[in-house]
């Protein structure tokens, strides 16, 4: 019943919530990996930790009982194995649900995707390439 699984799932959570935030090099310049979408995910995720705080709570809860022999420490481990299954099932819902509202939301605002930026960019090295030639 330790703690150590809830530990490393919060910190995982975490990890991968702020994890887009890094930078790439794209020759000339540097350029942020954040899109809308992960701007609108990572506070919601940060509720992720909540799940592992709730783990981190029944653990203490069952483990004060083990320990005032009102459960057998067989039935304690199945109290919380039971409640991380049921856990893991809800996190992945709640994070299934949040980014189909996020990718609603964003489609609603009509804001450009990643791919259309790319697209324009392109578009504008390719004319700028144009013009160059043509003033020289």
């Amino acid at each position: 019943m330790a703690t150590k699984k809830t530990k490393k799932t919060a910190k995982k959570s975490a990890k991968k919530a702020t994890s887009k935030k890094a930078k790439k090099k794209t020759g000339k310049a540097e350029e942020e990996k954040w899109t809308w979408r992960e701007i609108l995910r990572t506070p919601i995720l940060a509720s992720v930790g909540a799940f592992s705080m709730a783990e981190e709570g029944i653990e203490k809860f069952v483990k004060d009982l083990v320990e005032r022999g009102e459960t057998s420490e067989k039935e304690g481990k199945k109290i919380v194995d039971d409640f991380r299954k049921r856990a893991s099932r809800n996190r992945k819902d709640f994070e299934k649900k949040t980014d189909e509202r996020i990718e609603k939301a964003l489609k609603a605002l009509r804001l450009p995707t990643k791919k259309d930026i790319t697209t324009l960019k392109r578009k504008i090295d390719k004319l700028e390439r144009r013009v160059d030639k043509l003033v020289r």
